[in-house]
């Protein structure tokens, strides 16, 4: 009986063990990713204080989220740009500066 215990049950045992420990564990990771992220929407954001060589406001369309920092030229020089959810009347969104000059 001993050796039919050591060759087989045992290995059984572990086996099923180690089974039950992983399908917990796959449940668990599960669980945790069902909250659902939200789907991206491209934005048009209106880049405040600038204005092309025309004169007409210049324009930053990306699927970021609202919070994001951007870096764009204007001009010649590098220009950051946080993005806002704050909507404009040409319904565009703001795109505030953050380097003043």
């Amino acid at each position: 009986m001993s050796a039919l215990f050591d060759k087989f049950l045992i290995p059984i045992a572990v086996g099923l063990v180690v089974t039950v420990l992983a399908a917990a564990a796959n449940r668990l990771c599960r669980r945790r990713r069902t909250t659902p992220t939200p789907p991206r929407v491209l934005r048009r954001f209106s880049l405040l204080g600038t204005t092309g060589a025309d004169g007409t406001p210049l324009y930053y369309e990306t699927t970021r989220a609202p919070g994001s920092v951007v870096t764009r030229r204007v001009g010649s020089l590098s220009q950051r740009f946080e993005l806002t959810d704050a909507p404009l009347g040409d319904g565009t969104y703001a795109a505030e500066p953050l380097d003043h000059q």
